[in-house]
C-alpha cells in the first residue's frame, strides 16, 4: 500500500494534481463540493480548477485498487503508475452523459493497462444503460442526480468485471489548476477541447493543407482542417500537457 500510494501521488502531479487532504475519513466539509459562485469566479482565470475525490483500496487478499472520481484521468494514472511499480493493472470505467435534458447514458469501458501497453476489452452490454425521465428538480442538481445513477451501475459493474470485496483504506483530494491556453480564435479552443477528450490524434499536412485528425471514444474518427498558425497554437499548448502528447500518433512511450 505505501508503494502504490507513492507511486499515484508521483503520476498525479506528473499530470497536474497537487494533493490538498490525505487521511481514513471524507475531509469536512468535502472540498469536492466547492461553492458554486466560488467556482464560477475562479473558472475566470483557469481551464480547470476543481476537486478529485481519490481512494485506495484493499480487499483484503492482497488485491489494491485506486478509485477516481475523475474519467478523464484513469488510463494515464494506471499507465503511469504501472510503469513505476512493474505491476499490469485492470482499469473499469464508469461514465454518465446527459442528453435531451431528460435522459442520462450510462456506458461502462474495461482495459487491462501493463506498462505502457493499454488495450481495451469487451464489456457485457447490459451495464450500459439510458436512465430517462429525470424530474426538473434533479436538473437543478445535475452533479448530484448522476452520482445517485452511477452508484448502483458501478458495484454491478465492479463485481461482474473486477475483484470483489474492496473497501476504502485512504482517502485523497486532489486539485487540478490548469491554465487556459490562449487561442486567438474560438475554433482553435474547441479543437483543443476536442484534444482533451479523444482516444489519440495526430497533425498531418496533407498537399499544402493542415489536418488535425482525432479517433473519438468508441472508434469514430474526426477531421479538423486548420491554418499553420492554429497548429502553432496547438503545439505551444500541449507543450505542458504530456498526457495528451502521450495520446499522439507515433508518440514514444
Amino acid at each position: 500500500m505505501p508503494k502504490l500510494e507513492k507511486a499515484m501521488d508521483k503520476a498525479l502531479v506528473h499530470l497536474g494534481y497537487q494533493q490538498i487532504y490525505k487521511g481514513k475519513t471524507p475531509p469536512d466539509p468535502d472540498p469536492a463540493e466547492p461553492d458554486k459562485d466560488a467556482k464560477d469566479k475562479k473558472k475566470e482565470k483557469m481551464e480547470t480548477d476543481r476537486v478529485v475525490p481519490v481512494e485506495l483500496l484493499d480487499n483484503g487478499e492482497g488485491v489494491l485498487a485506486i478509485r477516481v472520481g475523475e474519467e478523464q484521468v484513469v488510463r494515464d494514472l494506471a499507465r503511469l503508475v504501472s510503469e513505476d511499480v512493474e505491476v499490469a493493472f485492470r482499469v473499469l470505467v464508469t461514465l454518465a452523459s446527459l442528453f435531451h435534458r431528460r435522459t442520462v447514458q450510462v456506458r461502462c469501458r474495461k482495459f487491462d493497462v501493463d506498462g505502457s501497453s493499454l488495450e481495451e476489452l469487451d464489456v457485457m452490454g447490459h451495464h450500459d444503460a439510458n436512465v430517462g425521465d429525470l424530474e426538473h428538480n434533479e436538473l437543478r442538481q445535475l452533479d448530484n442526480a448522476m452520482r445517485s445513477r452511477l452508484g448502483d451501475v458501478v458495484d454491478s459493474f465492479t463485481r461482474a468485471e473486477g475483484t470483489q470485496g474492496f473497501k476504502v483504506k485512504k482517502i485523497f483530494r486532489y486539485k487540478r489548476e490548469l491554465k487556459k491556453p490562449k487561442f486567438s480564435n474560438p475554433r482553435t479552443a474547441r479543437l483543443m477541447n476536442q484534444l482533451e477528450r479523444c482516444e489519440s490524434f495526430d497533425v498531418v499536412v496533407e498537399g499544402e493543407q493542415h489536418i488535425v485528425k482525432l479517433v473519438l471514444a468508441g472508434g469514430a474518427k474526426s477531421l479538423s482542417y486548420v491554418k499553420p498558425e492554429d497548429v502553432a497554437e496547438l503545439e505551444k499548448a500541449l507543450e505542458d500537457r504530456p498526457e495528451l502528447l502521450r495520446r499522439r500518433k507515433g508518440a514514444e512511450d
